[in-house]
């Protein structure tokens, strides 16, 4: 019986009913053009069950590259013995549809779906070890620079090790969460600009997101782009694997935040004893928590605080060397834990101020992802507690909302306000909001580390109405003091008169950049950041 003709695969069965033990042998013929002959014993448990023998009647041509031609084919199938033809015979392939080029992927995909189908687990792993060889063969063959991590899943399924040009360079793992939206949160941004700046400072960059193994292509291009190999399903199928795979060979460990940290610095020190182990905080939880609970009673349990203070400190004294972006934070950990190797390294930002002139922009932005407690209390009070008294002098002023994670509640406070907000969710670059307000504002009452609004703001030209708990850690000069505010009444003085006033707006404008040119430029960063490295003839950096 001819059950299967096309231009992939044949397959049916034949047997003879008065021997069902033996095995019959058919003819394949193409177009009238013999083509060969076959075995019809493969096994069917249908077959088996329908009463035929042990069901070893079966067979099957694969194709693995096609009919010649893209033309119709007369398939024949006939018993050598006697040349009968099989029932089901002859059929009729129709035309391709498409250029066989174009259907090279989906004959090999069905070709693999059949060898899979008919194999058990070690039939599958054979078959899986083979592919993997032949596509390193065929990479090799074509001089294809093959990323590391492709390597690595390539030489464990194929058993053979690929050998990778020769790089002098010391390797750093960069851990996070996730891969970097520096379109999302300060936090993203941070990252980003220390693997750059690794990569200035000579190393070879990899980064594997911990939380969360996936990575688009886009993401994991946007990496390389910069120098920074990503490791990523399904590649790999952890950070363990990444970590036993770079070994003794990893020269620098980057764990960024305190669960990375936690998770991961023993297997560190275990899988990579070679590896200097840097520990960024981003910023300090348990002051951040501390600071909620004494705000918002109930909003948080207190107990959590120090069970958090403890973490932090621990997971300090566990690292080579711990780094702050806030000058404050640098303070308390040194303070606290006079063991532990504090390095304050900030990250790149450039100065970059909007192009748009000040009478064609208005009103006040607020920018941050409202996923973080901190940005999402402080949006509630700006529209709740501030902007009625800048609305009370000046009704008209709009009050922008960018930033990712907007809440339902907080879109509604939004709607209700006593003046025009409007809410512009996650937006593509912050230029998409300097380039439309004259101040934007940061009234957090709770929080921690090195704000990235405030930074963002400043190098966009854009001056920043900052309560003392956004400024801190920022070590502001005199130029930019007088932009601190605490109370509502004081804030919203300062946002009327940088809105209204040209002259103080420009000001405060380049006082902000010149301040952002000075501290956070990359060389300085670097210089920071190669001290808690180690690097030779880099600086203290305490």
């Amino acid at each position: 019986m001819l059950e299967r003709a096309d231009r992939e695969a044949i397959a049916g069965w034949a047997a003879d009913s008065l021997h069902l033990d033996a095995v019959v042998t058919i003819e394949l013929l193409v177009d009238g053009m013999p083509c060969g002959q076959l075995a019809a014993a493969r096994h069917r448990a249908d077959l088996e069950q329908a009463g035929l023998g042990r069901g070893h009647h079966g067979f099957q041509i694969i194709l693995p590259g096609g009919l010649a031609g893209e033309g119709p084919h007369e398939i024949r199938l006939r018993r050598v013995a006697d040349g009968a033809e099989l029932p089901g015979s002859p059929r009729t392939i129709p035309p391709a549809e498409a250029p066989l080029a174009s259907s090279l992927e989906q004959r090999l995909a069905a070709a693999l779906d059949v060898a899979a189908a008919q194999a058990d687990a070690a039939g599958l792993d054979a078959l899986i070890a083979l592919l993997a060889r032949r596509t390193s063969e065929l990479l090799v063959a074509r001089g294809t620079a093959i990323p590391a991590p492709e390597q690595a899943l390539l030489a464990r399924w194929s058993g053979h090790a690929l050998a990778p040009p020769p790089d002098p360079r010391p390797r750093a793992l960069f851990i996070d969460e996730a891969v970097p939206d520096p379109t999302r949160d300060a936090g993203a941004n941070a990252a980003l600009a220390h693997m750059q700046a690794l990569v200035r400072l000579g190393y070879r960059v990899d980064f594997v997101p911990a939380h969360d193994l996936t990575a688009t292509p886009a993401q994991a291009a946007a990496l390389a782009a910069q120098g920074i190999t990503c490791w990523h399903a399904p590649w790999i199928g952890g950070v363990e694997e990444v970590l036993r795979q770079l070994g003794e060979g990893l020269s620098l460990a980057y764990l960024h935040r305190l669960s990375i940290m936690q998770r991961y610095a023993a297997l560190v020190r275990s899988c990579c004893p070679r590896a200097r182990l840097l520990y960024c905080v981003a910023d300090l939880h348990h002051l951040r928590l501390a600071r909620q609970v004494a705000l918002l009673p109930g909003s948080a349990d207190p107990a959590q605080v120090e069970a958090l203070r403890t973490a932090e400190l621990l997971a300090g004294l566990g690292a080579d060397a711990l780094l702050t972006h806030s000058s404050h934070e640098a303070a308390l950990l040194r303070a606290v834990i006079p063991e532990a190797a504090v390095h304050l390294v900030p990250w790149t930002v450039a100065a970059d101020p909007t192009p748009v002139a000040f009478a064609a922009r208005s009103g006040v932005g607020f920018i941050g992802s409202y996923a973080h407690p901190p940005n999402r209390e402080a949006a509630e009070h700006l529209i709740r507690d501030v902007m009625p008294l800048v609305w009370a002098e000046a009704p008209a002023l709009p009050c922008r909302l960018a930033g990712s994670d907007l809440p339902a509640s907080l879109a509604r406070l939004a709607a209700a306000a006593d003046g025009p907000v409007e809410v512009l969710g996650q937006v593509p670059s912050l230029r998409a909001l300097w380039d439309r307000v004259r101040v934007s504002v940061a009234p957090l009452r709770f929080g921690a580390g090195l704000k990235g609004k405030v930074v963002d703001s400043l190098a966009g030209g854009i001056p920043c109405v900052c309560s003392p708990i956004a400024a801190e850690g920022m070590d502001l000069p005199l130029s930019l003091s007088g932009l601190v505010a605490e109370q509502p009444a004081d804030m919203a003085a300062l946002i009327l008169r940088l809105h209204e006033d040209r002259a103080v707006n420009a000001g405060a404008s380049e006082a902000g950049l010149d301040w952002m040119r000075a501290h956070f430029a990359a060389p300085r960063i670097d210089a920071a950041l190669a001290a808690a490295c180690a690097i030779p003839g880099a600086a203290a950096g305490r």
